[in-house]
């Protein structure tokens, strides 16, 4: 048997039934009095080691998070840290919101044993459907607790004027969904993660809380040196591929003149290039930036027209080795297009 000291950590520990004294030599001949033996001795603290030591409660299982991005995975680490695993089926040099093809079913067997799922919103992942449908995990299902839509609460840049869809090859149909390219879009982010973390996970809200208040702070500590190092982009004249920057290029004051997609997803004829090639003549503009995912051949063959040269940039977290988190990205960022207006 064994009884807790109240006022000690320690373990009061009583001989348990089946010790023999005889063999354990506690008689001695000339003293009634029980004197334990060096073997006695030895096989109750043998039996203070292997019952006596208070064992460690177990490990409770993290709390197992599926995302459409590596960007809200690397903030869900933030606010979770080790009571959080966080999984993203894209690379960070890939896009979520170009993806068109089939949904494969690891990503399904992952989102089965999610306990949330965040996904980016506005019509930009629209095949994280199937995949919350294929799942068949209704814990994750819209309106659950698990579900998390990232976007809540963000300003929209870029929000269609006119009724768009995908059949035009247009994919910003309900606005900008690169809003986490402005990090202090990243603080709603965390606040819509720390919500759905504490639905799901009460018990861990002191936890959750305290941890997404550092990585606000975090970013609000940030703010003052990126702004500082970014100066030499303010006013600064760039062309993109795509519309992929432009959260960025608000927050810290740089101007894109033209795109080289007529619209967000749909492929430039001769005419638009053409286009873009004058525009950049006329401003002077001598960098193109483009997310990884996006081909070289056509910023090539700008840049060849006017003398520019082509910057392929981070747009998510671990986009490149040096981006390893939601930090580390804007620093890269930072640097690189001072490179670029140089």
């Amino acid at each position: 048997m064994r009884g807790q000291n109240r006022s000690s950590p320690c373990y009061v520990l009583h001989a348990p039934w089946w010790i023999d004294y005889a063999a354990c030599n506690i008689w001695h001949e000339n003293n009634p009095v029980r004197n334990i033996t060096s073997g006695c001795l030895a096989l109750i603290l043998l039996f203070v080691a292997v019952l006596g030591t208070p064992k460690k409660a177990p490990i409770a299982k993290p709390i197992n998070v599926v995302t459409s991005s590596t960007d809200f995975a690397s903030i869900a680490k933030e606010i979770g840290k080790d009571r959080v695993e966080a999984f993203s089926p894209f690379k960070g040099y890939q896009e979520p919101e170009l993806w068109v093809e089939e949904v494969f079913p690891s990503w399904m067997l992952k989102a089965a044993k999610a306990d949330m799922y965040v996904r980016i919103g506005l019509l930009a992942d629209v095949w994280a459907d199937v995949v919350i449908e294929g799942s068949r995990n209704k814990k994750i299902f819209p309106g659950e607790a698990g579900y998390v839509d990232a976007s809540e609460g963000i300003e929209v840049l870029d929000v269609p004027t006119a009724k768009v869809d995908r059949a035009s090859g247009e994919i910003h149909l309900q606005g900008n969904p690169h809003y986490l390219l402005d990090p202090l879009n990243g603080k709603i982010v965390a606040d819509n993660l720390l919500k759905g973390l504490i639905r799901i996970s009460p018990e861990n809200a002191d936890f959750f809380r305290a941890n997404a208040e550092d990585f606000k702070a975090r970013i609000d500590q940030a703010m003052g040196p990126w702004q500082v190092a970014a100066k030499p982009l303010e006013g600064a004249k760039l062309a993109a591929y795509h519309e992929t920057w432009t959260y960025l290029a608000r927050r810290f004051g740089f101007r894109i003149v033209g795109y080289c997609e007529p619209k967000p997803g749909v492929p430039p004829t001769p005419l638009d290039l053409e286009k873009l090639i004058g525009v950049m003549k006329t401003e002077g503009v001598k960098a193109i930036i483009k997310a990884p995912v996006y081909p070289d051949k056509i910023p090539n063959f700008i840049a060849g027209q006017t003398g520019a040269k082509v910057y392929t940039l981070p747009a998510h977290v671990e986009g490149v080795p040096e981006a390893k988190d939601y930090f580390a990205l804007f620093d890269y960022l930072i640097a690189k297009l001072n490179e670029a207006v140089k």
